[in-house]
């Protein structure tokens, strides 16, 4: 008996034990991921390209890229981003063979795919579900390539698409039919596809690739403009993700959600493997875009372990049989979870506000989610509410959010100490059919509540509410309710408390949350603008978009949680600007001085701005605390970028037998004649050696032009080279860096960034049959050019752009040009 009683009694605690640690679906295990993902069931040689991520009733949904000789399209789920559940094919409709670049929104109950065929037109699908089936609902209606579609806060929408040009727009007056396009100014020199059209801060955004999905210089751009169609002007800090060498390459074709956490937005996109048995091979990365006011940064691209998306605060997916104990009722109602996955409110027959509110309580600044559908309303009834609750502290104290199809109407009230304000009325689209699933989401910051519905902002409105419980609420009215949560976040907060990656580049103002002793400290009185954040350091808006920290004492410092890749010696380069003469700081990994006194040069102005590289920190791998301090004067920092050092020994390469050191070569081929280095096509083409930490240090060669056409010179502090010349894409300009070069008429200095900026010149005559010998200066973001004269630069030239290349490769390069190279030699500075 006692066996038995014993066997009995540890069966209980193992069934308990197990039902306690079984994971809910919708948590993970996993407190990291790492770039490049590849998941069960993809396109077997074709991986994941394309990828595009919605969300849903606080689920995710992934669509990839068919390949060529199949037809549907697949379709993953995931709560988290991060652990992802294969649901098979979501349409099987023979149109969809080689559906490239399926995207999917919802709209008033219904789920609309739009897909190309391998690239020839489009077709529009419909469907009742996000796993489908999906059947086709137009013709081929043409407009090339990768369609998007954007939906405004006044419910018009827009579709996006490639064109010949760039990215061209074309309005919709449904979600099946589509105007006539026009040219946004969108355009990468090049191909340009995969745009994604967003709204933020009353800014429109676009985010596009170019050129070539085969081409390792594959990458990412966005644009802004004030207009949904034109006017989109390049960010200057484009392209946001390249990589054109190491363990992923060819990146681009992007899409954006919000990510678990309400707040922070997640970019997804594809890198390059090489060719398939039957086109590319795929797969997916996803980093986090860093908002630093209307200015869009990604933290990577990266290919290390990263720190998994965060969850909300709270969320309730209602899937279970019964309420969960941190919900409480107010005032009455028959409150239940449906076998739907729905918690129902069915009481009928008052008019009272019932509520099912959450026990746990939001921050003072907070985002907050909700979704809700009608259910039916009571006999006689024209006066049916039903939606949110937020800001709840007592009766006396909270705010309601009603969706009411009587009115077609968004109605809020606020309730601050027992005085209600009066109803607040937005219009919705005309054709909104309540009984289907719709989204409510409140985002509080400072004294300010804005309150979207399926996305469209429709009302901002000044409050002196606090935080409080959230909700769901009914009056007059049976409704269902859908995944609710909050977040602590708003606007984009969440970024200050993430561990950024390193190597990668830092915004001042993205110091961690917790106030003194945490994220700063010895702040002064007096510092208490308040801008972007609400605590005493010294934010203002910056001259270079977005906003920067000001440090006006000694003594003063903030802190930043980091994410170090590997450990080793690090560069920095910081983005500074001051008006004082011996202003220093220094850089702290814990309690732990990395970088000694920095001196900063006055820069002769709170807004001009200047990079000042720092070199030989040595950092230890891993999630650090990293602190700057200042020491003495004052200064502003705007950004600080991290990079991995590496020596500059002297190299030479006399081209006396051969090729001496390790060249890449792109475009053409370079060989040996006669002594003289040179590439086997004149059009362009460079030549490379070295590595991407190569900071400050002198290139020198002898260079014949040999023609009066095109020039002739030396590249300096180049990353990210790729063949411009490959798919004919016919760009010379495939790197980041800088071309100090010879022509018949004189020196030039130039810059290439997948662009070319002339930065300057100088008149000089130069004949096309000696041979000139040039030498080329770089210190951090200094540029010194001598021809000739080694003695005095013929250039001088400071970039104090807010994309100065510091570190990089050496190389050589010439464009419509015979030119050819001897003594080539590289000394550290």
């Amino acid at each position: 008996m006692r066996i038995l009683v014993a066997f009995v009694t540890t069966f209980i605690m193992i069934l308990v034990l197990g039902s306690c640690n079984k994971m809910d679906e919708t948590e993970s295990s996993k407190s990291s991921y790492k770039n490049p993902m590849t998941l069960n069931d993809e396109w077997e040689d074709y991986g994941l390209g394309d990828p595009y991520v919605f969300k849903y009733n606080g689920m995710y949904y992934l669509y990839v890229s068919t390949r060529d000789t199949d037809v549907g399209v697949k379709v993953w789920s995931s709560a988290n981003l991060i652990d992802w559940k294969y649901e098979g094919l979501c349409t099987e409709e023979p149109e969809t063979k080689a559906a490239y670049a399926p995207e999917v929104i919802y709209w008033n109950g219904y789920f609309y795919m739009y897909t190309s065929p391998a690239g020839n037109g489009h077709y529009v699908l419909k469907s009742e579900s996000p796993t489908g089936p999906f059947k086709v609902v137009t013709d081929n209606f043409g407009k090339s390539i990768d369609g998007n579609v954007f939906i405004d806060d006044d419910g018009s929408m827009y579709f996006s698409h490639a064109g010949a040009s760039g990215i061209e727009v074309a309005p919709m007056s449904d979600p099946v039919t589509i105007g006539t396009s026009v040219k946004t100014g969108a355009y990468m020199k090049g191909w340009t596809e995969g745009s994604t059209i967003f709204k933020r801060n009353g800014k429109y955004y676009m985010t596009y690739t170019g050129n070539h999905v085969f081409s390792d210089g594959y990458r990412i751009n966005y644009a802004v403009s004030d207009d949904p169609i034109k006017g989109y002007v390049p960010a200057k800090q484009n392209p946001i993700i390249l990589n054109s060498e190491g363990p992923i390459v060819g990146l681009g074709h992007n899409s954006i959600v919000k990510g678990p956490n309400l707040d922070t937005d997640y970019i997804f996109y594809h890198n390059l493997e090489g060719p398939g048995v039957v086109g590319p091979l795929r797969h997916m990365n996803m980093d986090r875009i860093a908002w630093n006011g209307d200015k869009l940064t990604v933290l990577g691209p990266t290919f290390t372990e990263q720190p998994a998306p965060e969850p909300p605060e709270f969320q309730e997916y209602f899937k279970k049989k019964n309420i969960r104990s941190d919900f409480e009722n107010s005032i009455g109602g028959k409150w239940e979870i449906s076998t739907k996955g729905f918690l129902s409110q069915s009481k009928k027959g008052s008019a009272d506000w019932y509520k099912q509110l959450t026990k746990k309580e939001t921050a003072a600044g907070y985002t907050a989610e909700f979704h809700a559908k009608m259910a039916s309303t009571n006999k006689g009834s024209n006066d049916a509410l039903f939606g949110a609750v937020f800001s709840y502290q007592d009766e006396e104290n909270y705010a309601v959010a009603f969706l009411n199809p009587t009115d077609n109407v968004l109605m809020t009230k606020f309730i601050e100490d027992g005085t209600e304000s009066d109803w607040n009325k937005s219009d919705l689209p005309s054709e909104f059919d309540y009984t289907k699933l719709h989204q409510i989401r409140v985002e509080k910051a400072f004294d300010r509540f804005k309150v979207y519905v399926d996305g469209m902002l429709k009302q901002t409105i000044e409050s002196a509410l606090n935080g409080g419980k959230i909700g769901y609420i009914t009056a007059n009215a049976k409704a269902d309710f859908g995944y609710i949560a909050f977040s602590n976040h708003v606007n984009g907060s969440a970024i200050w408390d993430i561990a950024k990656p390193v190597p990668g580049t830092i915004q001042a103002v993205h110091y961690q949350s917790g106030g003194e002793g945490i994220g700063y400290g010895g702040i002064t009185a007096g510092n208490e603008n308040q801008s972007y954040r609400s605590d005493p350091v010294d934010i203002r808006g910056s001259s270079e978009d977005g906003y920067y920290a000001m440090l006006n004492q000694s003594g003063e410092w903030l802190s930043y949680k980091v994410n170090i890749a590997t450990g080793g010696t690090y560069n920095v380069d910081l983005r500074i600007a001051t008006e004082v003469d011996g202003a220093t700081l220094k850089i702290m990994q814990g309690n732990h001085d990395v970088s000694g006194e920095i001196s900063l040069p006055n820069t002769k102005g709170a807004q001009n701005w200047k990079t000042v590289t720092i070199k030989g920190l040595e950092l230890s791998k891993g999630k650090k605390d990293l602190k700057v301090e200042l020491m003495q004067g004052e200064a502003s920092i705007s950004t600080m970028t991290f990079y991995e050092d590496a020596n500059v020994n002297e190299l030479r390469d006399t081209f006396t037998e051969g090729m001496e050191l390790e060249w890449t070569m792109y475009e053409s081929y370079w060989t040996v004649d006669e002594g003289f280095f040179a590439p086997s096509n004149s059009t362009f083409s460079k030549a490379m050696t070295g590595k991407d930490g190569w900071t400050n240090y002198t290139v020198a060669a002898d260079i014949q032009l040999n023609k009066a056409e095109g020039d002739a010179g030396i590249l300096v502090n180049g990353v990210n080279p790729a063949n411009g010349m490959e798919l004919n894409q016919r760009n010379g300009d495939f790197l980041q860096g800088y071309y100090a070069f010879i022509k018949p008429d004189g020196v030039y200095l130039g810059k290439q960034n997948y662009k070319w900026e002339l930065l300057t010149s100088v008149p000089m005559e130069l004949s096309i049959d000696d041979v000139h010998h040039m030498k080329v200066e770089v210190d951090g973001a200094n540029v010194k050019v001598f021809v000739e004269n080694m003695e005095k630069p013929i250039i001088d030239y400071e970039d104090i752009s807010q994309q100065p290349f510091t570190h990089g490769k050496a190389g050589l390069r010439v464009h419509n040009n015979a030119g050819s190279f001897d003594n080539f030699v590289v000394t550290p500075d």
